[in-house]
């Protein structure tokens, strides 16, 4: 059993070392969740490597101090599934629980921004405005190829690959 346990000891500390220190141990994004068909699709990556860590680890350390076969199996049996419990738990409290300022592209349709350097057809120029409490810039182009220059106010009428597409705002359009 001791091979066993070094073994997942061996797998799963690294795993929860990455995930700690690559930041995104809940798996979110896809990456690191289990094969969807398999039959540990409910569990993340992150969550199966705690399982392996601390399974491998409660064996390597209770075979150490000599404690009898069966019961460190059951023990680290135990652990193992209260470790990746917490783990669940603990990831599905915090995505409840959590804001994030990130904006989505579509969001920013209908916003009003100030140019900050020239835009024009030839040449992408920037554009300042408020997203989610704070001041951004962005990489802007106008949507019909005009010419606007720094200090006028467009409206952003879409964003592709990063850039927002802007039409100057016209002064019957002006919002005081």
């Amino acid at each position: 059993m001791t091979a066993l346990y070094l073994f997942c000891a061996a797998v799963g500390i690294p795993l929860l070392l990455w995930f700690s220190l690559a930041g995104d141990a809940d798996g979110g994004d896809g990456f690191g969740d289990a094969d969807a068909d398999g039959p540990l699709a409910f569990l993340s990556l992150s969550t199966l490597s705690f399982v392996l860590g601390f399974f491998g680890l409660t064996g390597l350390l209770l075979d150490i101090v000599g404690t009898a076969g069966l019961l460190t199996l059951l023990v680290a049996i135990i652990t193992a599934i209260a470790a990746g419990a917490f783990n669940s738990a603990a990831f599905r409290w915090l995505r409840r629980n959590s804001n994030s300022s990130e904006v989505m592209d579509h969001e920013l349709e209908g916003m009003i921004a100030d140019v900050a350097l020239p835009i024009s057809g030839e040449h992408r120029g920037k554009i300042v405005l408020t997203k989610a409490g704070a001041r951004e810039q962005m990489t802007a182009t106008p949507v019909d190829g005009s010419t606007i220059d720094p200090g006028e106010r467009v409206v952003i009428v879409r964003v592709e690959g990063g850039v927002a597409l802007v039409a100057p705002l016209g002064p019957d359009l002006e919002l005081g």
